[in-house]
């Protein structure tokens, strides 16, 4: 299984990433935790779907908290997650 590289979880097991903030630019955000699909789990990432659980870093449902795009595309210098 594929680890998430923020949490350091496996993504097939996890039911969330660990990690609440996310470094855009030099301003720290709260990850967007309300933005799913209507699986059981994550499509991509593999997490349990209910509001208040965050994305594992790379998943394509995951959304940016700045601009509202898709965060693995949106551009907004996403430097890295924090706790």
């Amino acid at each position: 299984m594929v680890k998430c590289r923020d949490c350091n979880k496996e993504m097939g097991k996890a039911d969330k990433c660990t990690l609440k903030h996310i470094l855009i630019g030099n301003k720290v955000y709260l990850r967007d935790t309300r933005y799913f699909d209507y699986n059981k789990r994550c499509h991509d990432c593999n997490i349990i779907n209910k509001k208040g659980n965050v994305h594992h870093h790379g998943c394509d449902i995951e959304r940016c908290p700045k601009c509202k795009g898709q965060l693995i595309s949106c551009g907004c210098n996403v430097r890295e997650a924090l706790k």
